[in-house]
């Protein structure tokens, strides 16, 4: 089984801990285990049982072990190559360090969106050699597993760090593997139960945290991929925004307001992309709300929008419509048509009809 940092995967903590490597960095300051280990420690990221201890009594404390028994060594030495691994530090032989302009994009986003997709980005492209020189990207054999195997124990999860590379036949091997019990897994792999249990400390805790998996009485879920359409943008949506009524009164030159959007810099990642397309067909589907509101307010009827893209009252019959950008792919079209048509019968029961009281409406997808 191959090793893999086993210290935390608390996401925060690790933001914060990239943060002190760049700090180090910016200063010119070798990021050995000491000066990175006492940092860490000094910053609360590497944190120590006897609460009574200062930080500067239980430093000098640990310099009286061996070097091998610190605590805080070995914790700067497992996040370095960590950050390694993951592509976001270089360390040179003179520990020296250099921060990838992913790692600096990182640290630079407010936006937890983003944030998170770049950690997922990284952790997708992470690979991992093992003795035989063969790679295995870790974190996708693990998302390949839960869903392969919806509802598996968690503790099976350390057969992401077994596959010896990603190929279907090394799959297939793991596969087989993940139907026997924990007990015999250990067996046939020749690992051992603590080489076991430090394989499922990180990742799995680093994909329920990215939303890529749900785990359940310690057996894990996949949660679905990322949906690109206009719908799940979710740095519009406002927390305010759930108290306030399911509709409101507007106008042509009010409804369908232009998102404000995060900047994605150009950098080389697969999912960067993703955030582009989203935004691109939110800015699509507001332009064709704002058209079609125009073009009902010219003919005289009133405007709302709310959790519907526009309902349009005239007299006594409303005109309620859901609007859809449509990629050019069958899958998607069928996808947006099917949540288009679902949201116009539940809208026109729900608050048309319900809250609004007309009975004369008219749905337009």
């Amino acid at each position: 089984m191959k090793n893999f940092p086993h210290q935390f995967n608390d996401l925060t903590k690790l933001f914060n801990a990239l943060s002190v490597a760049s700090n180090l960095i910016a200063n010119q300051i070798p990021l050995t285990d000491e000066n990175f280990g006492e940092k860490l420690t000094r910053e609360g990221i590497y944190t120590f049982r006897d609460k009574k201890l200062s930080i500067d009594d239980f430093l000098a404390r640990e310099q009286e072990k061996p070097a091998s028994n610190r605590g805080y060594l070995t914790v700067s030495r497992d996040i370095r190559r960590f950050f390694e691994l993951m592509g976001f530090i270089t360390v040179f032989p003179d520990k020296t360090a250099r921060l990838s302009p992913a790692a600096s994009q990182l640290l630079r986003t407010d936006s937890e969106d983003i944030r998170n997709e770049l950690w997922k980005n990284s952790l997708l492209q992470l690979g991992l050699e093992g003795t035989d020189g063969e790679v295995s990207h870790p974190y996708r054999i693990l998302l390949k597993i839960v869903n392969t195997f919806p509802g598996i124990d968690t503790p099976k999860l350390m057969l992401a760090l077994e596959a010896e590379n990603d190929s279907e036949e090394e799959f297939e091997r793991i596969s087989n593997l993940a139907q026997r019990s924990i007990e015999q897994i250990i067996e046939d792999t020749g690992t051992s139960t603590s080489m076991a249990a430090n394989a499922v400390k990180i990742l799995p805790g680093i994909a329920e945290q990215l939303g890529d998996i749900e785990r359940v009485n310690s057996k894990a879920y996949p949660i679905g991929q990322l949906v690109i359409t206009e719908d799940e943008i979710t740095t519009e949506e406002q927390p305010a925004r759930r108290a306030r009524a399911d509709f409101r009164g507007t106008n042509s030159g009010d409804i369908a307001r232009d998102p404000v959007l995060n900047a994605v810099s150009s950098v080389s990642i697969d999912l960067a992309e993703a955030i582009r397309i989203r935004q691109r067909r939110l800015a699509e589907h507001q332009e064709i709300v704002r058209q079609l509101a125009a073009s009902n307010e010219s003919k005289g009827f009133q405007l709302f929008e709310g959790k519907f893209d526009c309902l349009a009252i005239k007299g006594d019959t409303a005109l309620l419509y859901e609007v859809k950008t449509i990629l050019e792919s069958s899958a998607d079209e069928e996808k947006q048509t099917v949540k288009g048509v679902g949201q116009l019968k539940y809208y026109k029961y729900s608050i048309v009809h319900k809250q609004m009281g007309f009975s004369k409406i008219k749905k337009r997808c």
